[in-house]
């Protein structure tokens, strides 16, 4: 029988400087579009980032940023931040990596905008298990709106009111930003546009609003249906495709195109078979009994692994499994499991209820005994990343 893991300590003082590095790098990203690399921008960015990942863990010196980027060692910890510089904001992702000795874990929060309460998850789970990397998104998934399918009452830092420059699309209502895709995770079909109930799309703020048209402040005519003709219908259809087409890219959870997603395949180079876990959230409506939904893709992916702990500690709502438990929130068209799948290393994705991600915001040592049920993650590959 194979020993599980046991998490080390949590070092008290690392989610508290991580949160003050990373705060900057997102400021302003709630109203920011992501922009995605081109071809030739996407293999340096990628090769950077495998180059770091192998530099960090051999205690080597950094590699040189290409243009756009910077990394900086965090004074006082065996931590570097790879990011933007600064010179033009594009929405590309904050990348954490562990200097040094390391356990083989990914954790990656793409939503941390309109999950709230996911990137101190993600801050603590990334401390506890002294997880070799960290990734966090820097800009909003819907480009700075609310979900155009339904206003948003749990954007971080909103009241919930209607956005008067709403979008008039889900881009995620299909796929890949506004696109049929359909050969990605889990149930082997493209997204179904007109039932997004069963994934990840409805969940955060279904119902905070409502979902009506003028919630968002969308007033839809017969003429806006229709989307053709000259004059004032023209010139709305032209403004919806453009829209549709500058979204097309800003989540990062199903973007075929990312910087998101480059470090994601970059770090599974550098370390093959390396797990990962993305956190998500979603309004307790969605699924009313559950306070997580779990699932999990890839070679070596155990679930149970993850089930049983969290089951011993979570009490707010049933843990449950999907599609055993559960017919939704399952994160079948995750672009980043099917990458993991693809190159033969387990994805876990969880998905938190409002409820529970706000307990364990406001309760430090149920987020730390939370965060410490992670540890079977990395059982089934080498304990450590360690240079020695």
């Amino acid at each position: 029988m194979e020993e599980p893991v046991t998490a080390p300590q949590i070092d008290s003082g690392e989610q508290e400087v991580l949160n003050e590095e990373i705060a900057p790098l997102r400021k302003g990203g709630r109203n920011l579009i992501a922009e995605p690399p081109d071809a030739a921008e996407e293999v340096t960015y990628a090769a950077w980032i495998a180059a770091a990942g192998l530099a960090a863990q051999a205690r080597q010196p950094p590699p040189a940023a290409p243009p756009g980027f910077a990394l900086r060692a965090v004074r006082g910890r065996d931590l570097w931040v790879l990011s933007e510089d600064g010179t033009r904001r594009r929405g590309a992702a904050v990348v954490v990596l562990r200097v040094g000795a390391a356990v083989p874990l990914i954790v990656e929060a793409p939503h941390t905008f309109f999950d709230q309460g996911t990137l101190p998850i993600a801050l603590a789970i990334f401390d506890a298990q002294r997880a070799r990397a960290l990734i966090v998104n820097t800009s909003h998934r819907y480009g700075g709106r609310p979900n155009p399918g339904s206003a948003n009452g749990d954007d971080e830092g909103t009241d919930g009111r209607p956005n008067p420059g709403a979008g008039r699309h889900n881009p995620g209502e299909a796929g890949g930003g506004g696109r049929l895709n359909p050969g990605e995770v889990g149930s082997g079909g493209g997204r179904n546009p007109g039932n997004t109930a069963r994934d990840d799309e409805s969940k955060e703020g279904a119902g905070d609003e409502g979902g009506s048209d003028e919630a968002v402040g969308r007033h839809t005519t017969k003429d806006d249906a229709q989307g053709i003709g000259g004059g004032a219908r023209g010139d709305n259809r032209a403004a919806r495709e453009r829209l549709i087409a500058s979204l097309a890219f800003a989540d990062v959870a199903h973007a075929e195109r990312s910087f998101f997603l480059s470090v994601h395949r970059a770090l599974l180079q550098s370390f093959p078979g390396t797990p990962a876990v993305q956190l998500h959230g979603f309004q307790d409506s969605s699924a009313p009994d559950a306070a997580v939904i779990a699932s999990a893709v890839g070679h070596g992916a155990a679930l149970e692994r993850l089930l049983a702990p969290l089951r011993a500690i979570v009490s707010v709502g049933k843990v449950l499994a999907y599609p055993t438990d559960i017919d939704r929130l399952g994160g079948a068209t995750n672009v980043q499991g099917r990458w993991s799948r693809q190159m033969g290393a387990p994805f876990y994705h969880v998905e938190l209820s409002r409820t529970l991600r706000d307990k364990l915001v406001e309760d430090t040592d149920f987020r730390r005994r939370f965060a410490a049920a992670f540890a079977g993650l990395a059982a089934r590959t080498s304990r450590m990343h360690d240079p020695d």
